[in-house]
């Protein structure tokens, strides 16, 4: 059953819908070095919070310079996009697992 499951979400429109934007947005290398950047910078200031450092204001700017170009890409919205409609699949299989489930439990 979960070889099955598997297997169609595989084959989900929202998992190629994905997959196609995931690969445009690769293909397009501005995106992939503005999209890395921004990751960089997510995660030294991700660092400094945990081990309770200041935050550089410059740091702040540089975030929200990058969030900017990265929604102004459209490979960047077209996967961001589809990554919601994925994340909802899965939302869906989740809960009527859980249904299935709980109905069982009842029984």
């Amino acid at each position: 059953m979960a070889a099955r499951l598997g297997k169609a979400i595989a084959n989900s429109p929202q998992t190629q819908t994905m997959r196609e934007a995931r690969e445009k947005m690769n293909a397009d290398s501005d995106t992939v070095a503005v999209l890395s950047d921004y990751q960089q910078l997510v995660e030294k200031v991700a660092n400094l919070e945990r081990e309770k450092k200041p935050i550089e204001v410059a740091d702040k700017h540089m975030l929200k310079d990058f969030e900017t170009k990265l929604l102004a890409r459209e490979q960047f919205k077209a996967f961001t996009a589809a990554q919601v409609e994925y994340v909802d699949l899965m939302r869906k299989v989740h809960e009527a697992m859980q249904t299935e489930l709980a109905a069982a439990d009842v029984k």
